[in-house]
């Protein structure tokens, strides 16, 4: 019989940002989980810990044997979030057999105006959007009402996202804009906010080819002090130990109608689709006022921590984590390569 390759956990290590500190260092721990999941199942694995510059992480690319599986946790190296699309085309360059998804949803991910472009232009719904670059742009008026939302343009994990982030009005906008943008030069997005409920719903790859939304969540701000918007700031997500994120948990299943939740999966799955993902992907969503579903993001290669959403999702499918794991890899290893996509 023959053996199943090595697979070989790429990811990198934390930078001095104290925000972007915390959520590389969770991927510390998803790769420590994944390599035992890996090992109890029989795989051989290696680890390898990207840094920049990129000369340095193609060298260490260019060394792993040609028929290893490569498990890629990379989230791009402090304060460079191109460089995981960088990295994923170095990946398909080799032609190493890759979990997750391709260097084309990696971008589109990022630039989340593109990406709202083409769901927009496939008839997904999206709240409409404004982009902002400089000083200039944000002195402009807005084509929607207040109130508003701002995020970075090219950056995840919920950096820079804050209760400040909606705006009721022009000077709270021109203020919260000219601080973004200082911070965030890549951009800054703006969408109307949306006051109805949230949800998020995962889309995870089945071996052999094909793709099944998982059951979505719920995220419950029922119990937010008062004044305080209902936002999944980066303390509701990442600070563990504080009030705010003790008081958005996510409920799976989401207790809603089952109407709603299957018209999140469908919109998820197309989503999924319409973005070229590959592996694993989350797609977040909102409700206007009159209820109807907004598209927020299109995630590729989330959080795939036992902690995360997705893993709480499959527990609900009836997938525990080492399953939603070994079917991440069979996925690379079975399904269509990169190199065709």
């Amino acid at each position: 019989m023959t053996s199943k390759p090595d697979v070989v956990i790429i990811h990198n290590t934390a930078g001095d940002d104290p925000e972007a500190k915390l959520s590389e260092e969770e991927i510390h721990l998803t790769a420590d989980t994944v390599e035992r999941v890996l090992r109890e199942a029989g795989r051989r694995t290696e680890r390898l810990v990207l840094e920049p510059p990129l000369s340095v992480a193609a060298r260490r690319l260019e060394a792993i044997p040609a028929g290893h599986t490569v498990f890629n946790l990379l989230e791009g190296f402090p304060g460079e979030s191109h460089s995981e699309v960088q990295v994923g085309l170095l990946l398909k360059s080799l032609g190493l057999r890759t979990t997750g998804c391709p260097p084309l949803s990696m971008h589109l991910g990022l630039h989340k105006d593109l990406c709202k472009q083409i769901l927009r232009g496939a008839g997904l719904p999206t709240a409409e959007c404004a982009v902002l670059r400089c000083a200039a742009d944000a002195a402009r008026p807005l084509h929607f009402p207040f109130p508003a939302f701002l995020k970075p343009l090219t950056d995840d994990a919920s950096l820079g996202i804050s209760a400040q982030n909606v705006v009721r009005d022009r000077p709270g906008f021109e203020s919260r804009a000219a601080e973004m943008l200082e911070r965030f030069p890549g951009g800054v997005l703006v969408e109307p906010f949306l006051e109805g409920r949230e949800f998020n719903c995962s889309v995870v790859e089945v071996p052999g080819g094909g793709a099944e939304a998982l059951p979505p969540s719920l995220v419950d701000y029922s119990d937010l002090p008062p004044g305080h918007p209902p936002v999944l700031t980066f303390a509701a997500k990442w600070h563990t130990e504080s009030e705010i994120f003790v008081k958005t948990p996510t409920i799976c299943p989401a207790p809603v109608e089952p109407e709603r939740v299957a018209a999140v999966q469908d919109l998820a799955r197309r989503a999924y689709d319409l973005i070229r993902c590959r592996g694993y992907a989350r797609v977040d969503f909102r409700e206007d006022a009159a209820g109807v579903l907004h598209i927020l993001e299109v995630n590729p290669n989330p959080d795939i921590s036992p902690s995360a959403g997705m893993a709480k999702q499959a527990r609900t499918r009836g997938l525990d984590y080492g399953q939603l794991i070994l079917r991440v890899v069979a996925a690379a290893e079975e399904g269509e390569a990169w190199t065709s996509s």
